[in-house]
């Protein structure tokens, strides 16, 4: 029975361990930022469109229009002289800090108010960094015959005429208007509405043939993020994420080889990571195609979402509506959004444990904030490591019928060892008969051996389903649950590694006491073999999250009180 056991807590390890490095391949260790000198700063989005490989077709002569390969393979022109003076207007929100430029008419920065870089410091979240390689937006390209012109270096005019804008009141919003013209004639215009407490960004684009020819324009919105590699990061999860002919997408840094061309409706196309995510949302009017590239060594992710081609009769306009969502992967942020941009967070790949880790979060989540029931209001804990207490409970007691049944099943396999060694002994030659003779004896006194283990395969996916929970909610990070500095027991970040790895050694520690409660019905060697499993497990919950280690903890715990129980009664 204990080798089915050391086999079953075996695969637990496996299963727990290939589900991450099955879906994220870890890559090389993060690259130091470079410095940025002004220069760099100044630098536009892309100094040419990016190639596919693909030997262009012949430009098209029917009024401008353009093919796929044009778009793929003609140069970038960039609009507006570099040196240039340019305006910057800060929108100071209840939920963010949002920095827009008039060169390119793009957003610089958005830091998100709620949210810090680091546990330690002041710092906020920047979906837009600053320091790294350029990846503000959106920017635009468009392409006509053998033209591309990228307009991030495009010098706008601006409708406002102070450098701040202050959103201090729930429902207040400030429309901002852009407007540029390139050589060719084309006018475009950007319009920004901003929301005081949404971090939803509406934005159209309007394009207007200021010349007295008809033109025919590709439209593409290329979109960024910094991306520096997964490093040591365990819990890494940096993808770009489309939601294609209804279908969630999901396309890991780590495996995008090369240019690769979803095509189809596309609803919304973002780039995130584990807690965040900003992304081109197109609603009824979907785009057609998204090209995503192999992340470059300089630190940029980067796709390119074809919006279609815009037909622009003389002196005519167009306007394309659609919204920005920069914000963070938290269930209630997307579901106002709409658009099904909840789909964007997610736990796992495979619906059943996806299904699970969402339950057992609106559990934690209720636990946390408390609910109201006829007009009566229940506080919730506010400590989300209190939360995870709770959960484990309540979990150790739907299984208590399951893990009881498994106690006893051991004791009685215990109790059998005389008989099965006497058998061992009259049957050594007869492997056949020792079998035999062996489930005969199992069958007499009504014991499975394989009792013991039934508790353990059915935990499992509970386990792995939590393990996903807490290792990508973004409820947990930065969730501190208790400080006691003088005993170095200081878990400040759920989603984190215990800092003084107290939790991990407790839980090896109680690992020790459980098994030396628990009955054993096997010989000296598996004995000593079943005692390396602590050893194993508090090596690996070093470097889980604290809050998965609280809960084995506690699960611990309170096994360990059952099995107490248990041996009383039996005796």
């Amino acid at each position: 029975m204990e080798r089915n056991l050391l086999v079953a807590i075996v695969l637990s390890i496996v299963i727990i361990i290939g589900t991450q490095l099955y879906f994220q391949t870890v890559s090389p260790s993060p690259k130091e930022k470079p410095p940025v000198t002004t220069e760099q700063a100044k630098k536009p989005d892309s100094e040419k469109v990016k190639t596919a490989g693909k030997e262009a077709e012949k430009p098209s002569p029917e009024k401008g229009k353009v093919s796929d390969a044009q778009l793929k393979v003609a140069p970038a022109k960039q609009e507006g002289a570099q040196s240039a003076p340019e305006s910057v207007i800060t929108i100071d929100s209840l939920k963010y800090e949002a920095v827009i430029s008039s060169r390119g008419a793009r957003i610089t920065s958005f830091k998100l108010k709620d949210f810090k870089a680091k546990l330690e410091g002041s710092e906020l979240v920047n979906l837009y960094d600053p320091n790294g390689p350029d990846s503000s937006g959106p920017s635009i390209i468009v392409i006509r015959r053998d033209e591309t012109i990228q307009d991030s270096g495009l010098l706008y005019t601006v409708d406002v005429k102070n450098d701040s804008v202050q959103l201090n009141e729930k429902g207040a919003k400030k429309v901002i208007t852009f407007q540029a013209t390139t050589s060719g004639g084309l006018q475009i215009t950007k319009t920004y509405t901003f929301h005081a407490d949404s971090y939803d960004v509406d934005f159209s684009m309007t394009f207007t043939n200021s010349t007295g020819e008809d033109k025919s324009y590709l439209v593409t919105l290329p979109w960024r993020k910094v991306y520096l590699g997964e490093g040591d990061n365990r819990f890494a999860w940096n993808s770009a994420e489309i939601l294609l002919d209804d279908e969630l997408k999901d396309y890991y840094f780590t495996k995008i080889k090369g240019d690769e061309e979803p095509a189809g409706k596309v609803k919304w196309a973002g780039l995130g990571d584990v807690y965040f995510f900003k992304a081109l949302v197109f609603g009824d009017n979907p785009a057609e195609r998204v090209t995503l590239f192999k992340p470059t060594k300089e630190g940029i992710a980067e796709i390119r979402v074809r919006l279609g081609a815009v037909d622009l009769a003389a002196g005519k306009s167009v306007t394309r509506n659609l919204s920005i969502y920069l914000g963070p992967k938290e269930r209630t942020a997307l579901l106002a959004s709409g658009h099904e941009l909840s789909r964007a967070q997610f736990y796992s790949k495979y619906f059943l444990l996806d299904i699970m880790s969402e339950y057992l979060m609106k559990f934690l989540r209720f636990s946390h904030s408390g609910t109201e029931v006829g007009g009566i209001r229940i506080p919730g804990t506010g400590n989300w490591g209190i939360d995870i207490i709770l959960l484990t409970i309540i979990i150790k007691i739907l299984f208590i019928p399951l893990t009881h049944k498994s106690m006893k099943s051991m004791k009685r396999m215990q109790e059998l060892q005389p008989e099965i060694a006497r058998l061992k002994e009259k049957y050594k030659d007869d492997k056949a008969e020792l079998n035999k003779a062996t489930m005969t004896l199992f069958q007499e006194h009504k014991v499975n051996p394989l009792g013991g283990c039934w508790p353990i395969f059915l935990q499992l996916p509970v386990f792995i389903a939590l393990y996903q929970t807490l290792s990508y909610a973004i409820e947990l990070r930065h969730a501190g649950f208790v400080c006691i500095p003088s005993i170095y027991l200081c878990i400040n970040d759920l989603s984190a590694p215990d800092p003084y790895y107290v939790t991990p050694i407790l839980m090896g520690g109680t690992m020790v006491l459980q098994q030396w409660m628990t009955p054993s019905a096997g010989d000296p060697m598996q004995r000593k073999m079943m005692l390396l499993m602590p050893v194993v497990f508090t090596y690996l919950f070093l470097s889980f999250p604290s809050g998965l280690v609280l809960y084995w903890l506690v699960s611990n715990v309170l096994s360990i009180a059952q099995q107490y129980l248990t041996n009383k009664m039996a005796n």
